[in-house]
């Protein structure tokens, strides 16, 4: 089997977003902002980075879940049309797809609620072994635990470990955490996501970011990336620090950025540039993903589904 650049792991969805009026809070209304019924987007953080690898020329396999309906069957067809793998995809009849429900607010941040259907049941097929042995790289985004510990227990060690973090304690109990973060040689994450790496840790009490940046330092090699939206990304290695402006681009809903930046990072690193040459290839890219969908098209143009 050719060698893939990457197998990438995790969740996929059919995602709806919004702008809110407010942060939800219990025992609070917050408006709906924007369309009444937003189209379901391809979505998940695993076919995101997939598919952002493969534009960007590398041999990429992907290892996720679909159910087989409509929304399903096509994002199955993208990807392939768009050069993944797929044979680590499985599809189960008589089930939907999974659905992520984004829910925006004027700074940026995000709530994702998230239904996996049937995909907390996936775990590592054959394919999806028999790939991972022919890839240089590993990456996990937001995918069940069952799934991420058997990746790691089959990673060849020449295999590098990349890890677009999620702030998901049920895919990432702290155990799992901890060994992520010791073995990996990339991770990528914004502030919140920053604290839920550190917590598991012992962090200080009512540390700042720069306490929670270190104690992450102390565990792990990794090239450390943090991502702060508009006003870019910090970049910290083993020798040094850079923080890396980016270009500052409006839309309403900014979904699947944040993975297709780290998607770029990991490419410029695959390629062998440095990691501050890599961040400032990755802010440069998620600036022209926003810009390419600020009006995405529909998951599907021929059947609206709801379940």
């Amino acid at each position: 089997m050719a060698e893939f650049d990457a197998l990438v792991a995790g969740d996929s969805a059919i995602t709806f977003a919004w702008q809110v009026s407010a942060p939800p809070t219990p025992g609070r209304t917050s408006k709906l902002l924007g369309r009444v019924e937003p189209e379901g987007r391809f979505g998940g953080c695993a076919p995101g980075v997939a598919l952002a690898l493969a534009e960007l020329g590398h041999r990429v396999a992907l290892v996720s879940w679909l159910g087989d309906d409509s929304y399903g069957r096509a994002y199955l067809t993208t990807l392939q049309s768009s050069g993944v793998d797929i044979a680590g995809v499985e599809v189960v009849g008589g089930q939907p797809s999974p659905r992520a429900f984004m829910l925006y607010e004027a700074s940026g941040s995000a709530t994702c609620l998230h239904h996996p259907s049937g995909s907390g049941s996936l775990r590592l097929a054959s394919a999806g072994r028999e790939r991972l042995r022919a890839s240089r790289w590993l990456v996990l985004t937001a995918g069940p635990a069952a799934m991420s510990e058997a990746l790691l227990e089959a990673r060849l060690p020449e295999t590098e470990l990349a890890w677009d973090v999620k702030g998901d304690p049920s895919h990432y109990p702290i155990p799992l955490r901890r060994r992520i973060v010791e073995e990996a040689h990339l991770l990528c994450f914004n502030r919140d996501e920053l604290a839920f790496l550190a917590e598991s840790f012992d962090p200080r009490e009512g540390g700042s970011t720069e306490d929670q940046l270190e104690d992450i330092r102390r565990v792990t090699q990794a090239i450390l990336v943090l991502t702060d939206g508009g006003a870019g990304c910090q970049v910290i290695w083993s020798a040094g620090r850079e923080r890396i402006p980016a270009k500052r681009v409006v839309v309403e809903d900014p979904t699947g950025v944040g993975d297709a930046f780290f998607a770029a990072f990991l490419s410029a690193t695959i390629r062998g540039n440095a990691p501050p040459e890599s961040g400032r290839a990755a802010t440069m890219y998620a600036a022209e993903f926003l810009q390419r969908t600020a009006a995405p098209p529909a998951a599907t143009s021929t059947t609206k589904e709801r379940s």
